[in-house]
């Protein structure tokens, strides 16, 4: 039996499996735009940027599947924001996302505007402008700056859901809720077998910001969390298993959807096996977080909690960013294979450097903001200790 001291030690504790996770999830996606999908996808925001300046056949069978790390981020981020949140007021996890997402976009989305009118090739300059405009203030529907920010308006629903639940002091419901969230989504899922023709509306920005298409994967990393960190039971356990069928369903579609962009045939079968075993290793790291902290000592963990934290400015960098210089390296002489080698390298660097210095300087600056408007309360209810983020 978890005691109160011990259950608030492990809330505490930093997730080394999570910030792991986090990061393979990112280089994931990183390797997918770069090494399959900007040379095969030439509309993309990525393809345009890339403008045809090499190819990779021979990656191609190692790096098409990477897009599933952006499934692994809502399994993260059902976890994580669960797990955050347990003892946070509305006001507190409000204040927390907004300093979490805001800094990165406003940092991230500049560079990549001035990369867009540095090229020329991202569409005309009020295109590009008005696409810079949304991603600052965080329009969850296109034009786009960059294709990657699809994703931020999804989170944020999720997000929206917890913060409902909190401020209504009904998070104890946080289980029931996400289960009927993933249920839903699952039984979508499950219907399109028997009628294709809902994928036009699992391909909709509907059923992205409404969580009809993704609600199963933030509802297993809920489930995760309450299974792991709370206890199984024979419920909790049944709810993984449904949203899991879910998910895989919806991979296959995804899968489905990227190769016919690439005008390829692969089987679905490798992205799903990877993101199972993404998520087995969060499972396992979680339950030996213990282990895996002392065995990593002060300076593993601080270097996993930074390539963690970096994981989301390189998200939101990489693709328009990263193909720019791909293309600009090949125009320059540099050998395809290099170019995007530097270019994976460079995207690193650049993400440390806004994780370390560009981030935690407007972080301070809009939380100076937020504290004259009111959002100042403690972090959390009742005394507690902030948990690890």
């Amino acid at each position: 039996m978890i005691t109160q001291n011990s259950r608030r030690g492990r809330h505490d504790a930093q997730m080394i499996g999570l910030d792991a996770a986090r990061f393979i999830a990112a280089m994931l996606v990183m390797t997918f735009h770069l090494g399959a999908y900007a040379w095969q996808a030439p509309l993309s925001t990525a393809g345009r940027a890339f403008d045809s300046a090499a190819a990779y056949p021979g990656l191609f069978a190692w790096t098409w599947f990477g897009w599933i790390g952006v499934e692994l981020f809502f399994v993260i981020s059902g976890f994580v924001i669960a797990y955050s949140a347990e003892h946070a007021t509305a006001r507190a996890f409000l204040r927390s996302r907004l300093l979490r997402l805001v800094p990165a976009v406003w940092i991230c989305a500049t560079l990549t505007a001035v990369v867009s009118l540095a090229i020329g090739r991202m569409g005309s300059v009020p295109h590009v402008l008005r696409a810079y405009l949304d991603c600052v203030l965080f329009v969850p529907v296109e034009p786009w700056l960059d294709g990657v920010y699809w994703t931020l308006g999804v989170e944020i629903a999720f997000y929206a859901l917890v913060f409902a639940l909190l401020r209504l002091g009904r998070f104890r419901s946080v289980g029931p809720v996400c289960a009927a969230v993933g249920g839903a989504s699952t039984l979508f899922w499950v219907a399109t077998l028997a009628v294709p023709s809902l994928g036009t509306v699992a391909a909709s920005r509907v059923a992205e910001l409404t969580l009809l298409r993704h609600g199963c994967f933030f509802a297993l990393g809920v489930f995760l969390w309450l299974s792991l960190v709370k206890g199984p039971t024979a419920g909790r356990l049944c709810v993984i298993a449904a949203c899991a069928v879910g998910t895989l369903i919806e991979i296959g579609d995804a899968a489905e959807s990227f190769l016919f962009q690439m005008s390829r045939s692969e089987s679905p079968l490798l992205p799903r096996l990877v993101f199972a075993a993404c998520v087995l290793m969060i499972v396992a790291s979680v339950r030996g977080n213990a282990w895996l902290r002392a065995r990593l000592g002060e300076r593993g963990c601080a270097l996993a909690r930074r390539l963690g934290l970096m994981t989301y400015p390189l998200y939101l960098l990489h693709n328009v960013d990263g193909a720019a210089l791909i293309h600009r390296l090949v125009g320059a002489g540099v050998p395809p294979h290099a170019a995007l080698v530097v270019a994976c390298c460079a995207m690193l660097l650049t993400s440390f450097a806004v994780m370390r210095w560009a981030e935690p300087f407007v972080r301070g600056c809009l939380s100076a903001a937020l504290d004259r408007i009111g959002l100042d309360r403690p972090l959390l209810a009742e005394g507690r200790h902030a948990p690890g983020l």
